[in-house]
């Protein structure tokens, strides 16, 4: 979990804007320029640091006189433009801290940019979740995970030296591919080694521990500001990820699905010995029933397809209520974390406190399901992540309520991360056995589509109004919380088989 959200959230370092950008314009661009009267009086620079050419003070996000100027330069004057481009300076708050908008001068026209290198990681991420899927059902969990570190370290390690912006996106894909091919086989293992009544608590242990993952992070983070270091200090530790190879053990449902059983007695008999427990003299007979009972139900999933998901009512109406939830939990989420540098307050301590109210909300999230169920938890979560999103987009543009607006956005990110391990949770029960796998990568190919879309939306609100991304989020959860109140209740009622089951023709 921790390499996860380690790349998911370093976007936010990594992208962080300076304060301001200056470079070096000739004399006679800038007269030249309808804009120059109105900056030359307070621009002046010393003799000594451009000459013959005057300072410009270029903000970082365009829609503004200063940046189109600076863009216009590369039209009318090529000349004026690549002095500027390689004149310019980045002035952030520590002057230890560097950024790819840094490194590669990306502010004004060339802004959007910034936003691009998110949303190619995350098309990365989605990419993933599509393929290891697939792939961990034909060769194995295990090697599948194992091959995936073995693919993130390099590319990882390789973003920290890149110099090039567009060699910078291909690595980042590439990182993303691998992270999500970790994160979903890594949760899949630990699903089918899991009792039932054990998942709720694994699934609020799982955002737990990106919670303590945020923290350090944010940790990291602030002793390294370079975003170069920050990216090989969160990459190395993952070394150690390849002794699971050591003492972890294949699925042994997968095992079982696949025919395998003497690999699977050898399973069990390595689980008995870590527990110090007797073995079963009756071993090879259960897991040969087993065996052929796990591999009818798998032909019997393999007359189905994805399309099967729509076809029936309640089906189709699960299944698409379903992914825009899960949609939502990431979309959200990450919109808020993506524009939490924007936030008044300190970045770091902000994040620590983030992260560290985040875990009560976990905790308190398992008792809620046992006490509640699914439904009643995620319409709390959803209502008022909703509500709050929109009260802060009302606070837009206030000075006077910039502090309040962070507390209820912090508070919007706890509703929502308790919303995490409901919805995964809530999924399982819903779908009947036969087409679980299938509408489970439906839903999170849209999941991790809320990351591709949602630096495209934190970048409206510099276009358009800082107020707009929050109306969306807030419209997203107050539309899943519509959605969740057309879905029914799971706990203490038995998973459906059958597409059958789910629509009720022969209970």
């Amino acid at each position: 979990m921790f390499p996860v959200v380690f790349n998911d959230l370093c976007t936010i370092f990594n992208t962080l804007p300076p304060e301001r950008s200056t470079c070096c314009v000739p004399s006679t661009a800038w007269n030249s320029s309808s804009h120059g009267s109105s900056h030359l009086s307070s621009l002046t620079p010393p003799a000594s640091v451009c000459n013959a050419s005057v300072a410009m003070s270029a903000v970082v996000y365009g829609g503004n006189s200063t940046c189109d100027l600076l863009d216009g330069l590369a039209l009318h004057s090529p000349e004026a433009h690549q002095l500027c481009e390689s004149t310019m300076e980045h002035h952030f708050h520590d002057p230890a801290t560097t950024s790819i908008i840094s490194e590669w001068n990306l502010v004004c026209g060339r802004y959007w940019l910034v936003s691009f290198a998110t949303t190619i990681y995350f098309l990365g991420v989605m990419t993933g979740s599509m393929f290891f899927g697939h792939l961990a059902d034909r060769v194995g969990r295990l090697p599948c995970i194992m091959a995936c570190y073995v693919g993130y370290l390099p590319f990882g390690i390789a973003l920290a030296y890149v110099q090039h912006y567009w060699i910078f996106l291909v690595l980042r894909f590439f990182v993303g591919f691998f992270i999500q091919g970790i994160q979903s086989v890594c949760f899949v293992l630990l699903m089918e080694f899991c009792s039932p009544r054990f998942r709720e608590i694994v699934g609020g242990l799982e955002g737990l521990i990106g919670g303590l993952a945020v923290g350090a992070l944010s940790g990291v983070s602030y002793w390294w500001q370079d975003w170069r270091a920050i990216q090989l200090c969160l990459t190395l530790p993952s070394i150690l990820a390849l002794s699971k190879y050591c003492f972890l053990r294949e699925s042994l449902r997968w095992q079982m699905v696949q025919g395998k059983v003497a690999e699977a007695k050898k399973t069990i008999e390595f689980i008995f010995r870590w527990n110090k427990l007797a073995a079963d003299p009756s071993l090879d007979d259960k897991l040969q029933d087993m065996s052929d009972a796990l591999v009818a139900e798998q032909q019997l999933e393999a007359d189905y397809t994805w399309l099967d998901c729509f076809r029936s009512p309640r089906m189709r109406k699960y299944t698409l209520a379903q992914s825009f939830m899960w949609f939502t939990v990431l979309f959200v989420t990450y919109g808020i974390s993506f524009s939490i540098n924007e936030l008044s307050g300190n970045l770091y301590l902000n994040l620590i406190i983030g992260s560290a109210a985040e875990i009560p909300v976990h905790i308190l999230t398992v008792y809620f399901m046992h006490r509640f169920g699914r439904k009643k938890p995620l319409l709390a979560f959803y209502g008022s992540c909703g509500l709050m999103c929109i009260i802060a987009a009302g606070m837009s543009g206030n000075i006077d309520l910039e502090t309040p607006r962070t507390a209820i956005i912090f508070t919007a990110r706890f509703c929502l991360a308790g919303s995490y391990a409901v919805v995964f949770v809530y999924g399982s029960e819903l779908f009947p056995t036969v087409l679980r796998n299938t509408a489970f990568g439906i839903c999170i190919f849209c999941h991790t589509s809320g990351g591709v879309i949602a630096p495209q939306v934190i970048l409206l609100g510099k276009v358009i109004h800082e107020s707009v991304p929050f109306v969306i989020f807030g419209s997203c959860c107050l539309l899943s919380y519509i959605l969740v109140l057309s879905q029914p209740e799971t706990l203490h009622k038995k998973m459906p088989d059958t597409i059958d089951e789910v629509e009720g023709r022969n209970t």
